[in-house]
């Protein structure tokens, strides 16, 4: 909730007396959590686009988030949607499957709409692509970021 508090703190002070903030002054000034900016990612990846996909990726390491956990949340992300995708099918609660707090039901719609965009087999497929990226990276058959990436053009064609 600080860190909210912190944003909108500092885009009151950017309006200035003008008072006036944009979509664009939020877009700019305010700082993603890790876990949002996998919302673009994966949106990137549904709607096929390579280019907007590698980019998020390449922001994400630029701003110095450890690979490791770039994984482990797109991982993790992949996971929700496998389990949206699985609820929708055998009729089951998505909060309830997602484990959502009270505060965080409104994820359901863009968990949702994320699930659309691959099939059930695309995201068990991308979930093992992950498992093993992780293997191969730690056992030190292959760079963690190459691998992310090759995983990306795979999931984007």
């Amino acid at each position: 909730m600080q860190d909210l508090i912190n944003e909108i703190r500092k885009l009151i002070e950017y309006a200035g007396s003008n008072g006036k903030i944009q979509k664009q002054d939020i877009d700019k000034l305010a700082i993603k959590k890790l876990e949002s900016v996998i919302f673009d990612l994966t949106d990137s990846l549904g709607k096929k686009d390579i280019k907007k996909a590698l980019e998020v990726l390449k922001n994400l390491i630029y701003a110095k988030e450890p690979i490791q956990k770039i994984l482990i949340t797109l991982y993790n992300h992949f996971k929700k949607l496998y389990f949206v995708k699985l609820s929708l099918k055998y009729g089951k609660d998505i909060i309830t499957s997602l484990n959502l707090k009270p505060n965080q039901t409104f994820l359901v719609n863009k968990y949702k709409m994320q699930a659309t965009y691959f099939t059930e087999t695309e995201l068990k497929n991308a979930l093992q692509s992950l498992r093993d990226l992780d293997y191969n990276y730690k056992s030190g058959l292959i760079d963690l970021q190459i691998g992310l990436e090759t995983v990306l053009c795979k999931y984007c064609s």
